[in-house]
């Protein structure tokens, strides 16, 4: 992921002044020049973990913080009260006896919003997305008019705006310097559309379970994302994930040739939907194929798959992926690592919601360690 913004920094601006995300690069007095952890990291890091907490968990009481946090009550009433001063808290009261309320803690979900743009070759999408990722505006437009969904979108809901995540589908590349003008001062965070599909899942689906998980994605081409320990997985080149030019021998065709929503078309045309089955056939084993030889180095917790296939294609496919699957537990000696397969949690592989929330893990909820 690239970060850009007007300043250089990444921070989150919101309507009340308050910045709760540390600069990545700090200058002039109070900077850090050497190493350690400062209490400014601490805050910060403790501010970040009680977002995530009550996002994940709901409303919480000072001794419920206390307890999942390990830290004393006072500390968590000055976490608390940092919070509640920049606007992202709200306090309530519960019942916990017939004479008493203890005060409650939830998030105020209007308190930060965030902009996701997924730029494609023939359209882009556009989600706006409050603090809990309730999606607060959607659209698709065409490639000429980004501009105007922009500014339509900033209209309703720019206020509290405190960053903008761009994906760009493979061969897309934005024009950066058009963004900033659109989102003055806003940091950007530009990602693969695989990785935006991977931080909705992480923060909106799945979670995070043991061992990380892939997503991939099929449309024009076959491409995979990874997370890993709560961060994005790249490789040294930066080159992970692309996947849609593996083949099993040099006779054979590639991933993109057998296994792409093109090449579910190009099937078509050639053989009519007598042909489906055919085609299914050979992508289910092929992209298998491609997940054993991922599981077999990375061992994540689960494939999540999704892209432009019809819904009754996507759901077969991957029905004759579980089957086969079970199939080679049974020559495997090693079968532990073959990871449970399933479709993406969100239609149209949830890029756009995803990019959304890829300020929201930048700025305010916690880094990976």
């Amino acid at each position: 992921m690239t970060i850009q913004t007007k300043a250089g920094k990444a921070g989150c601006h919101l309507k009340t002044g308050r910045r709760l995300a540390r600069a990545r690069a700090r200058t002039g007095e109070g900077a850090r020049t050497g190493p350690g952890i400062s209490p400014e990291d601490i805050a910060d890091h403790n501010s970040r973990v009680v977002l995530a907490l009550l996002r994940s968990l709901g409303p919480l009481t000072r001794q419920e913080l206390s307890g999942h946090l390990s830290l004393t009550e006072p500390a968590i009433s000055g976490i608390i009260r940092r919070l509640v001063e920049a606007g992202f808290l709200e306090e309530g009261k519960r019942d916990v006896g017939a004479r008493y309320k203890a005060a409650e803690f939830a998030i105020r979900p209007a308190s930060a919003h965030a902009l996701g743009l997924w730029l494609c070759p023939d359209r882009g999408e556009l989600v706006m997305a409050d603090l809990l990722g309730n999606v607060l505006e959607e659209q698709t437009f065409a490639p000429g008019d980004m501009s105007a969904a922009v500014k339509l979108a900033l209209t309703e809901y720019g206020q509290n705006l405190c960053g903008a995540g761009i994906a760009c589908h493979p061969g897309v590349e934005p024009d950066r310097d058009m963004l900033a003008a659109m989102l003055p001062g806003r940091p950007l965070f530009y990602a693969k559309d695989t990785e935006a599909a991977v931080a909705a899942e992480r923060m909106l689906g799945i979670g995070e379970p043991e061992g990380g998980f892939v997503v991939i994605l099929l449309d024009e081409t076959v491409r995979a994302g990874l997370m890993t320990g709560g961060a994005f997985f790249r490789g040294v080149h930066g080159r992970a994930g692309d996947i849609g030019a593996m083949r099993p021998g040099s006779e054979e065709r590639s991933l993109n040739e057998v296994a792409s929503a093109a090449s579910l078309r190009r099937h078509l045309d050639a053989f009519g939907q007598g042909g489906l089955d055919d085609w299914m056939r050979k992508a289910a084993s092929r992209l298998l194929d491609a997940v054993v030889a991922i599981a077999g180095f990375v061992s994540p917790g689960a494939v999540l798959i999704g892209g432009d296939l019809p819904d009754d294609v996507l759901d077969r496919v991957i029905g004759m992926m579980i089957a086969d699957r079970e199939k080679k537990r049974s020559y495997f000696v090693a079968t532990s690592w073959i990871p449970p397969i399933r479709r993406l949690s969100f239609s149209h592989c949830g890029v756009a919601r995803g990019a959304a929330m890829l300020p929201f893990m930048e700025l305010l909820l916690p880094k990976p360690h």
